[in-house]
Order: C-alpha cells, then structure tokens, then sequence
C-alpha cells in the first residue's frame, strides 16, 4: 500500500514516510529490521549486538501539515555488563506516540511569553519533532528510541561493585590539604 522504501544504509534501519502522501485514515505500518540493519545499528550504539527491532505503528496526517506516528516497538539488545563485561540481554518494548510537524511550522516554535521566556508544562505534550522536506525516516527516529530505552549501566545478574576504601588511615583523623604545608612551616 506504501510507496515508501527502505534504503540500505550501514549505521542503522532506514524507512522514508512521505507526509504528503499519507492516506486520510491514517497508514498502518510494520516494520521488522533486516539483519544489516540491526548489526550498522549495534555498531552505531556500541553495543554487541541488536538480536531484533520492529514497530506496529499507524501513521496519519496531523493538524494538516504535521505527521503523527502511533503505536508500539520492541527490541531485544544484549550490551556488554560495566562491571565483568559480560553479555547482558535486555527486552525493550514501549509505546510511541510522536509527533512532527515541518521545521518552518508555527508549530514547531515554542510559545514564548513578550519578556522572551519559555513557559513548558510539565504535565502538557511535548514540542512536535521538525522534519525537512516532505520525508521522514522512521528508520532513525526508531534508532533514537532504543538508545534512549538503554540501560546506560547493564550489570549482569547478582553482579556489584565490591565495596572499597576511600580513607586508607581511618583512625589517623581527618587529614587536612594543608597538612604537608604545616610540617613544612615546622622545618623553618
């Protein structure tokens, strides 16, 4: 149903959307990334590998110039433990809900009070994303998703750091930074 292609790239998954032409129902999509993908995509996060990345999404026009893409991903990545380095599988499955709008939208501004400031409301919807042109890669806005659903410190399970000594003389007292000053003075 899609005129849109993957393209092949080393550094991760590429899928276009096209915002003008997105069907007024909205366009259910599936994407499943080939094993190129997922391997430029550990490479470009560092990580050992990416075992498997997909999405069930609906894309549909929003607000008569934005896109607005709705649905769930998931992927299963193993990344190396900061302790013994060994492998650490993790399952990330999250909701989407995004939206962009074109980058010379008035959308895309955020309001901002006469003195210049910037009111957010905490509990409000975030600012749309901004796309050029009339094409979006849905390849690479999955890609920053699951960098941003990584552990950024995976340990391996019932793995700790073992507890170590930052006062080697815990019974000589607080040693000042002056300390060698002051045996210096006494020398004189």
């Amino acid at each position: 149903m899609s005129e849109d292609k993957t393209e092949r790239r080393s550094d991760g998954p590429s899928f276009w959307i096209t915002a003008s032409r997105l069907p007024q129902n909205g366009m259910p999509i599936r994407f499943v990334a080939r094993d190129d993908e997922r391997k430029g995509l550990a490479q470009r996060l560092d990580i050992p590998a990416v075992e498997r990345l997909e999405a069930d999404v609906t894309v549909e026009a929003w607000r008569n110039e934005g896109v607005r893409i709705i649905g769930d991903y998931g992927a299963d990545v193993v990344q190396s433990c900061v302790v013994t380095l060994e492998p650490v599988r993790q399952t990330i499955e999250e909701t989407i809900d995004l939206v962009f709008v074109p980058e010379q939208s008035r959308l895309a501004r955020p309001d901002t009070t006469a003195d210049g400031e910037l009111h957010l409301d905490p509990e409000g919807d975030d600012i749309p994303e901004t796309f050029t042109g009339d094409r979006i890669d849905f390849g690479a806005v999955l890609s920053e998703l699951v960098a941003l659903a990584l552990d950024p410190y995976p340990r391996a399970a019932g793995i700790e750091f073992d507890d170590f000594d930052t006062d080697p003389e815990p019974d000589a007292g607080k040693i000042s930074p002056f300390a060698k000053l002051e045996s210096l003075k006494r020398e004189k």
